[in-house]
């Protein structure tokens, strides 16, 4: 397959590559020995940096062609773990700002490696398999966090008016100012209530028992200890709304960008225009790179549901967990987790018993990523969000199994209520598992606020 100019041209990947190792084997070189008597040793913020991106960038070079060889295959795993591994070895070393930015970039970048290799893998085969997708390197899939991008349904055949009308293919001037002012409102609007709720939790600050919860909870049914008080609970649900509010306000960011950059330099009002566009003038994209970029854009912008679906009205776990919260990764658990570890039950054990275990595999895989979150940026690790995530992987199970799975069709309205109250209390009563290992160290991870 021959390459775009973006990768030989403008050599975006091998310039940096360069800097960076060469940067990092100038300061091994000349640093004196005192540097590397103790692991990890205490770098130079720009050596740290080097040293993180360089096996990203190598990453990055390697898939440029298809996976041909298991030498590839193994090399592209072995530097995807050791650009994950990084942070967790430098933890409390540095700043929390470039701390906490280092552990989400290896958290995030490192799912999408993952997905990479995975979805690749089938080049190992590819001279006795047809492959009917033409490749595209890691760098080129690197901003698409979704693989199925299209989550609101497609037109069917048979459908009303409104239903055709969700899916945009080819949006209007109009429509894109629309959508970058309904976003700015929307960014707008948001901000003021988180400044609110950060105003309330500046006012009432509490102090964070030691012990984890999910032993608290054992004392409580052992020893009748209460595990949780009323006024620490509220806090918590403020806490929750006001990252719910945070990580809502950074999609609507990312949406208005797109949707602007769409509208600066994507949008055409002929073919003439488009084939005369600057990005495939200056070879930076072939035409069909050009095109494939238009049409994930509008995906993203139109055709995309928004990172949270009003979480507040799940009535049931899979209606949270698969529908409404994090819609982001919630696929990158499900191919990490869930079709491997069902699919290695299914050889010995009956499909549904599979199925449930390709549940606890999800989870497992968010439980290690949240994990992997605590351990990095605070230098703490409490077992927590483990704790909550594995614990919601079996009220997953238990839910499936008493009330089957969700018809909204065949609940009466009453049912819908009592199923949504009952799932409440029960996120309730774990909230403090997820919620408490970020209140442990407010002088590490703070709400970006004014109050804050």
């Amino acid at each position: 397959m021959s390459q775009s100019g973006i990768f030989i041209k403008s050599n975006l990947v091998y310039i940096p590559l360069s800097v960076t190792t060469a940067h990092t084997l100038n300061f091994i070189f000349n640093s004196p020995l005192s540097t590397w008597q103790e692991f990890p040793p205490k770098l130079p913020t720009s050596v740290y940096s080097s040293i993180f991106f360089t096996p990203l960038l190598l990453f990055l070079s390697l898939s440029f062609e298809p996976i041909q060889t298991k030498r590839r295959f193994y090399t592209l795993l072995s530097l995807a773990l050791i650009f994950i591994s990084i942070p967790i070895s430098f933890r409390g070393l540095y700043p929390p700002t470039l701390q906490n930015a280092f552990v989400a970039y290896g958290a995030l970048f490192g799912l999408k490696m993952f997905l990479f290799l995975k979805y690749n893998r089938s080049y190992l085969n590819q001279e006795s398999s047809n492959q009917k997708e033409e490749f595209k390197s890691f760098l080129w899939k690197i901003f698409n966090s979704r693989f199925n991008s299209y989550i609101i349904p497609l037109k069917k055949e048979i459908s009303n008016e409104k239903e055709n009308s969700l899916i945009i293919t080819s949006p209007t001037t109009s429509q894109i100012n629309k959508k970058i002012i309904y976003r700015t409102l929307f960014i707008f609007t948001k901000y003021l209530i988180l400044e609110l709720v950060m105003f309330i939790l500046s006012k009432y600050t509490m102090v964070i028992p030691e012990k984890p919860y999910q032993l608290r909870l054992i004392e409580f049914f052992t020893k009748g200890t209460p595990a949780v008080t009323m006024p620490s609970m509220l806090q918590y649900l403020n806490f929750l709304l006001g990252l719910y509010l945070m990580l809502s306000i950074y999609y609507d960011i990312c949406t208005m960008i797109c949707a602007t950059f769409y509208r600066l330099f994507l949008h055409a009002s002929s073919e003439e225009i488009y084939y005369k566009h600057i990005l495939i003038k200056s070879g930076l994209l072939t035409p069909s790179e050009f095109v494939s970029l238009k049409e994930w854009m509008i995906t993203f912008i139109f055709n995309t549901k928004h990172l949270f679906s009003e979480p507040w009205m799940a009535s049931s776990p899979q209606d949270f967990w698969s529908a409404r919260w994090q819609l982001m990764i919630n696929e990158s658990f499900k191919e990490l987790g869930f079709l491997p570890v069902k699919n290695v039950f299914t050889t010995f054990v009956p499909k549904k018993f599979a199925n449930l275990m390709g549940v606890l595999g999800a989870f497992g895989i968010s439980a290690l990523l949240h994990e992997y979150l605590i351990i990095g940026q605070f230098d703490l690790w409490t077992g927590e969000h483990f704790f909550f995530f594995m614990i919601h992987g079996v009220i997953f199970i238990l839910w499936e199994a008493a009330f089957g799975r969700e018809n909204k069709n065949e609940n009466s309205k009453i049912k819908r209520f009592v199923k949504w109250f009952l799932l409440l209390i029960i996120n309730l009563s774990v909230l403090p598992a997820f919620i408490e290992p970020y209140r442990r160290r407010p002088e590490i991870f703070e709400i970006p606020s004014y109050f804050s």
